[in-house]
């Protein structure tokens, strides 16, 4: 258990319905959205297995000058693409957006919670939750 019997939760997510003028528009419920990444938090590094480098004969990657670090890492990792534009990786991450009510339906059918609040704000619902059991 991670909460005590009177602890509270917040839950937020992100939400199908928009604010009107919101830049995220979303076509159902389960979706794929960018996720821009610096590559300075990425694990892998680029050309470290020699696939995106010539090998020097000893062993060694070569790296290519002529591409920026972000861009060796978007070819260094299956699927990421490269966004020229702001110098970023950029990889495609499942979503599933929720309806309204969709949170509170979840929660009702579990008899130690019980729903205090819930809302919609900045573009996610949410629901304040307590333990009671």
């Amino acid at each position: 258990r991670i909460v005590k019997v009177g602890g509270m939760v917040n839950v937020q997510a992100w939400a199908l319905e928009q604010d009107e003028g919101s830049k995220r528009k979303f076509a159902g419920t389960d979706v794929f959205v960018p996720f821009n990444a610096q590559p300075k938090y990425l694990d892998t590094k680029p050309n470290e297995s020699g696939e995106n480098g010539d090998d020097d004969g000893n062993g060694n990657t070569i790296q290519d000058e002529t591409k920026g670090v972000a861009e060796q890492y978007s070819e260094a990792y299956e699927g990421a693409e490269y966004d020229e534009r702001k110098g970023l990786v950029v990889f495609r991450r499942y979503c599933h957006m929720y309806r309204e009510g969709e949170l509170e339906e979840l929660v009702a059918g579990i008899d130690s919670l019980e729903v205090i609040d819930s809302g919609f704000e900045s573009g996610n619902h949410f629901v304040i939750l307590k333990v009671v059991r």
